[in-house]
């Protein structure tokens, strides 16, 4: 074989490769936490207000930072939705939405704190905090705020448009300087089919199967975990001067959003999960709840809302309360508990009902430790951890019933934006 035909045979070989590649690219069903998208969801967005501690000075409890980062050399627009869904006098979401619109330049990355958001200021991202240009006014979230952040790239004429360039991160920080960090996700879309019509409606229906314009979400969250009132193994046993009483709990927390969302009409979605817990006997237990536009909550909430102190036996529905009033933790008798598992850890499995939509999740633990003071009473420390868990699946192909699902399938999850942008 001559040289030169040999160098055509691999770059014939090259070319196949990419093209494999690029449609496996289109083809593909995932919501990363690893690569950029078209579409970023901040599951947990928290700024929980000012308290006065001690001293008398006000400090800041927990505000998240957001950080975007445009991966590509074009500039990139997006809309951006802030989900405000702490619940009324009735319990039920506020589901109120601010929304506004950033873009940034070529490989810019900028970020900011959702308790001030971000003025229009030429000369804030230099010298000071490191922000970088302005990405356009971004508006605050008032206090007590929980719910979530959403951003949808679109182009200059604030069309969708699916160019998968959007990467982000969320800190959520406490004044003390204790920080938890999760990775938010992107859902990547079709780039041959994105922004179809309707224009506003984003449909979540790509997947190995399908030719869609969005990556269908998940359909099997998966998470790894200590069980409800297990100690903090360290703590335990390298300090246990701080683990008084055989009391250091860790409390496992998960944010779950659901992946259809009508920010035009602004009406939430609601989504019914269940639970199948192994624990480390391989014993299966199972559980279930209902999202309704947004939820965070201890898994031991799940089917146990109220507890004892662990101290006083007084009823109590969350560890505060028994902090606040030296009493302890508040142990609950849930399917998550050491009581009923009887292990310290448990594998968990988070999938939505036959023909539910999809949700996206995020997790996160508290570290509490405890030293009993006859004279000042209680004092305990706490710690966060936040984490991404492993999801597998697509909830498309799941309920497809070419696919072995349900009768009523194919689920489509569908993101719908106002007409106006």
């Amino acid at each position: 074989m001559s040289k030169a035909l040999g160098m055509r045979c691999v770059w014939g070989l090259c070319g196949v490769l990419m093209s494999i590649l690029a449609l496996a690219s289109v083809t593909r069903a995932e919501v990363s936490i690893d690569v950029s998208g078209s579409v970023l969801v901040f599951p947990k967005v928290l700024w929980t207000g000012l308290e006065a501690p001690l001293n008398g000075t006000l400090a800041l409890d927990r505000d998240t930072v957001i950080q975007i980062t445009n991966t590509s050399n074009n500039m990139v627009h997006a809309h951006c939705f802030y989900v405000d869904a702490r619940p009324d006098f009735f319990g039920n979401p506020v589901w109120q939405i601010t929304d506004f619109t950033i873009w940034l330049t070529r490989q810019q990355p900028t970020h900011w704190v959702v308790s001030q958001g971000r003025a229009v200021n030429p000369n804030d991202g230099f010298g000071n905090d490191g922000s970088g240009l302005d990405p356009g006014a971004i508006p605050p979230v008032s206090e007590g705020f929980e719910g979530e952040l959403k951003c949808i790239q679109a182009d200059a004429s604030g069309t969708v448009f699916g160019g998968n360039n959007l990467k982000g991160e969320a800190v959520i920080r406490s004044a003390d300087g204790e920080v938890s960090k999760y990775n938010a996700l992107a859902i990547l879309a079709n780039p041959d089919a994105a922004g179809g019509e309707p224009a506003n409606e984003l449909r979540l229906d790509n997947s190995p199967n399908n030719f869609g314009e969005y990556n269908a979400c998940p359909n099997t969250t998966l998470l790894d975990h200590f069980v409800d009132g297990a100690n903090d193994p360290v703590i335990e046993q390298h300090n246990n001067i701080w683990c008084a009483d055989d009391e250091c709990p860790v409390r496992t927390y998960l944010t779950l959003v659901p992946c259809s969302q009508d920010f035009e009409n602004q009406q939430f979605s609601s989504v019914t999960v269940q639970f199948s817990i192994v624990n480390e006997f391989e014993e299966i237990f199972s559980a279930s709840t209902t999202v309704a536009c947004w939820a965070t909550f201890r898994l031991a909430d799940v089917d146990s809302p109220s507890g004892r102190c662990t101290q006083s036996g007084d009823t109590c529905t969350n560890d505060e309360q028994c902090i606040d009033a030296d009493e302890g933790f508040c142990a609950k008798q849930s399917v998550f508990s050491l009581g009923r598992l009887a292990t310290s850890t448990a594998f968990t499995r988070i999938t939505p009902v036959a023909l539910d939509g999809g949700v996206l999740a995020v997790a996160e633990q508290a570290h509490f430790n405890n030293l009993d003071n006859v004279s000042d009473g209680q004092t305990t420390n706490r710690s966060w951890a936040a984490w991404n868990p492993q999801a597998i699946g697509n909830r498309f192909d799941a309920t497809d019933p070419a696919q072995g699902g349900p009768a009523g399938g194919p689920v489509v999850d569908i993101i719908t934006i106002p007409d106006f942008f």
